[in-house]
């Protein structure tokens, strides 16, 4: 399939109609099996009409069907039917290796740099995050505290209201959210700009919301436009960004001593408490 044909349909499909939506999601995930489908089978694999994936096909630039399916043909087309069909314990392994792998292509170091320098230089850091993407926000905002960054994860739309009132200039944003479309976090986002902080986002969707917002954009694979798995992490990309970001934060020496001196003060807390559950257990005994 055209590399570039899929990217397109990918940054439209944010910004898609509802049932469209559900063409794109087919198309995105099983673009072989599309290739060898007619208007009327997509559409029942959809769950949409006929007159849906028509106007699907014209909305992404093709004149008909037809030229629709011949986007989506490569010469290396057959050779993945024929390993998308035949089903390994390895499916997962090679599903993330997928989205590692487009993600990657998407992140550029000059990006990783620029936004390493940004958290350096910021008086503070919050990022924003709802569901599961505010386990993610909580983990960043944990390894920027250890680095000696004064740091705060905002998980819940009230607590994201208060921080965006008091930003500043030398305020940054860093915004998770895989949709670029979650409303708690996007409102936000645009009240902490209009207060002077730089937005930093990772998502998947350069077109929505939050990617039109920001200053600086990660932009991720969905795990929802790769394949049709149950129970698949939807937050494995933006896990990715945060561990390379973090990596090059470390490269800062105040941040890696910082870092240094947080370990050996917990390792020492926890020598410190175990030592005393065992004397206290010698002592019952």
């Amino acid at each position: 399939m055209s590399a570039r044909f899929m990217e397109q349909v990918q940054n439209l499909f944010i910004n898609l109609p509802r049932q469209e939506k559900k063409v794109a999601r087919v198309t995105l995930q099983k673009p072989e099996l599309v290739r060898r489908m007619n208007i009327t089978e997509l559409a029942n694999q959809a769950g949409v009409g006929v007159a849906t994936v028509s106007r699907f096909t014209k909305r992404v630039g093709c004149k008909n069907f037809a030229d629709f399916k011949l986007a989506l043909v490569t010469p290396d087309t057959m050779q993945r039917e024929s390993e998308q069909n035949v089903s390994t314990p390895n499916d997962i392994h090679n599903y993330y290796q997928k989205i590692l792998a487009e993600t990657m292509a998407m992140v550029s170091t000059k990006q990783l740099r620029q936004a390493a320098n940004l958290i350096h230089g910021a008086k503070r850091v919050y990022v924003f995050g709802i569901g599961s993407s505010g386990y993610n926000a909580q983990e960043f905002a944990q390894r920027l505290m250890r680095m000696g960054k004064p740091a705060f994860a905002m998980t819940e739309s009230n607590m994201m209201t208060i921080a965006s009132a008091t930003m500043q200039d030398n305020d940054i944003v860093i915004a998770l959210s895989v949709s670029g479309s979650t409303p708690e976090v996007c409102s936000a986002v645009r009240d902490s700009r209009k207060n002077g902080a730089t937005i930093i986002a990772v998502t998947a969707f350069k077109n929505s919301l939050l990617g039109k917002m920001s200053d600086l954009l990660f932009q991720i694979k969905s795990t929802e436009l790769v394949g049709d798995y149950d129970f698949i992490n939807s937050q494995f990309a933006v896990t990715y960004v945060i561990d390379m970001l973090t990596q090059m934060l470390l490269q800062f020496t105040d941040f890696r001593a910082t870092m240094n001196k947080t370990v050996e003060a917990i390792l020492v807390t926890k020598e410190q408490t175990t030592g005393h559950s065992n004397r206290r257990q010698n002592h019952d005994e």
